[in-house]
């Protein structure tokens, strides 16, 4: 087991922190740590109201979105406004609750623009959790990242929750693309009994264990995230993604995962 460490400076690469209440909560939970917080803009949201959120909070910074069934250009338009502002610090895309694959051309300009402002291109991977219904896994394989990757070899592009439960799959993409990351988020849900937790805790330390034995090298480009979106729902953990991070990686490989790999990625000029 590896020696555990009290990391007090966390990047949390990726929450959905839109109300005063959810980011209360989320205090709540991290527990006095020093925080820079990623929130990653819904595609079907209003980007203005949640900037004007975000404009109150000094810990909190926005990921922007694309709308890929909307017009791309005038989007874009808009967002090169706020990178050049310093408003946003990279671009999610919603393969799977949108109906395109990451290697589409229609993603081409976004990449462009990323790879401009040397900001990372995100993209939701894995399993889809829509009240609907109506999302379609097979968009949002990592696999498909490949591709793009390959094109725009500068463009920083991180797979969303390693890709689950893809992750050996993720990890290959990763091992080969010298531009891919990754972060852990999304997968640790609020179950209904502490023994139901306990057990998907230690069976994503198994699962990432058996990944990083197969590519350790994989693991010097992950990242901390939880996906916390509010207590309303069953993204609300924080605590169990700091233990895997203690429980999976040494003691000198976790700062890479809390802190330095984020800053550099998304923070750094």
């Amino acid at each position: 087991m590896a020696e555990r460490v009290s990391c007090s400076m966390i990047i949390d690469i990726h929450t959905h922190i839109y109300t005063e209440e959810t980011y209360q909560t989320y205090l709540s939970k991290t527990k006095g740590r020093e925080l820079k917080v990623l929130v990653m803009a819904w595609h079907e949201q209003n980007l203005e109201d949640l900037l004007s959120f975000i404009s109150t909070k000094n810990n909190l910074f926005l990921v922007g979105t694309v709308n890929i069934e909307s017009n791309i250009n005038e989007q874009l338009e808009k967002l090169e406004k706020l990178f050049r502002e310093k408003k946003i610090f990279g671009i999610k895309l919603y393969p799977g609750y949108q109906y395109f694959y990451p290697s589409d051309e229609k993603v081409y300009p976004t990449a462009d623009l990323c790879q401009k402002y040397n900001k990372p291109l995100i993209f939701h991977s894995g399993t889809t959790y829509s009240v609907d219904k109506k999302a379609l896994f097979k968009y949002a394989h990592p696999i498909y990242i490949d591709e793009l990757a390959v094109k725009f070899p500068k463009c920083k592009i991180i797979i969303s929750h390693f890709g689950f439960p893809y992750q050996l799959e993720t990890a290959t993409v990763i091992y080969k693309n010298e531009n891919v990351f990754t972060e852990i988020s999304g997968t640790i849900e609020r179950l209904s009994s502490k023994e139901d937790a306990r057990d998907i805790l230690n069976q994503y330390i198994k699962d990432l264990s058996r990944v990083f034995s197969y590519y350790p090298e994989v693991k010097k480009k992950v990242m901390f995230g939880t996906d916390y979106s509010g207590e309303d729902t069953s993204l609300c953990e924080v605590a169990p993604y700091i233990k895997l991070v203690e429980r999976v990686f040494r003691k000198d490989e976790q700062k890479n995962v809390f802190y330095s790999l984020a800053e550099n990625l998304f923070f750094k000029e």
